[in-house]
């Protein structure tokens, strides 16, 4: 084992940057190699705002096969990055030789969070702030006070590394690795006949699925029907609040003569005018009430007796 590694040079990868023939670096990935979107979900967790980002990418993104990294933003909105890690490999290898060597590979939109006003990265272009998205702009700051070789010189970059897929590999011994792969295969095998399974029942439901989404001319991302679906429920607790105070209306105690002359109501409240005996009976009605209901206000005109409650 060496005991005297080189420390790791930071190094702000851009399409303008200069190839790297030697060395050790911890490499900060400009924005020009990635996408990013700040936008408000209808989640709270990270892993729920991830199995969304393709949905809010979706069409936005040029080919290629794309995995996601998600964050979130001091406001509670969601950071959704998407990259494409084979051609991010590809990158590497073009600004990299085979004699330098890259440790770390960071975003700068995590690596850089504390970026808030202009940073220089060259003569011709700049990294800004804009609304907490990282974004390398065509243009060198008016009035350059930081720069990227500067700023690196300072930084610690502990932020969430970027995955590429590679694995590190342990060196077993033969019989250990003979039991490691018959235990592999044991597990395979016994697991082949449900994914066959599996397989066909996920046929039948994803056909099932468009066919639903064909009939009533649904969204097709499930973004877009989540939010759907979050709506109707809101419209039906709204109802089920205004049926139940319906029902709880019906059962005031009234007496011979009297009746309900007037109901009214909407998203907040219900009006209600009573035809009472005498006024008497103002205090009696607005008594059963106030076990149900928050009494807003009350009018007595005469024989009608109008009360306003919360619903």
């Amino acid at each position: 084992m060496n005991l005297f590694q080189n420390r790791a040079t930071p190094f702000f990868l851009h399409k303008a940057a200069t190839p790297r023939r030697e060395g050790t670096f911890d490499v900060v990935l400009s924005p020009e190699f990635y996408w990013v979107k700040k936008v408000s979900l209808p989640v709270k967790r990270l892993s729920d705002a991830k199995r969304l980002a393709e949905s809010v990418f979706e069409g936005s993104l040029p080919k290629g096969s794309y995995s996601y990294e998600v964050s979130k933003a001091d406001n509670g909105d969601f950071i959704l990055i998407a990259y494409d890690r084979e051609a991010i490999s590809d990158v590497l290898k073009h600004y990299f030789t085979d004699r330098a060597k890259v440790q770390n590979l960071y975003f700068a939109q995590h690596a850089c969070a504390d970026i808030e006003s202009c940073c220089s990265v060259d003569e011709k272009s700049s990294l800004v702030n804009l609304n907490a998205l990282l974004m390398q702009i065509p243009r060198n700051c008016t009035d350059p006070k930081l720069t990227m070789e500067a700023y690196l010189k300072e930084a610690k970059l502990q932020a969430p590394k970027v995955k590429l897929g590679s694995l590190e590999r342990e060196v077993v011994d033969r019989k250990t690795f003979v039991l490691l792969a018959a235990s592999i295969l044991l597990f395979v095998v016994a697991l082949g006949i449900e994914y066959v399974d599996y397989k066909t029942q996920s046929a039948r439901l994803q056909e099932a699925r468009s066919a639903l989404v064909a009939k009533y001319d649904l969204p097709p991302t499930t973004m877009q029907l989540e939010s759907i679906k979050n709506r109707l429920f809101k419209t039906f607790q709204r109802q089920k609040q205004m049926r139940d105070a319906l029902n709880e209306l019906s059962k005031v105690a009234l007496l011979k003569g009297e009746s309900i002359h007037f109901l009214e109501i909407d998203d907040k409240a219900a009006t209600v005018e009573f035809e009472i005996q005498n006024p008497e009976r103002e205090a009696a009605l607005k008594s059963q009430l106030s076990k149900k209901f928050k009494i807003l206000a009350s009018t007595l005109n005469g024989k009608r007796l109008q009360i306003k409650i919360a619903v």
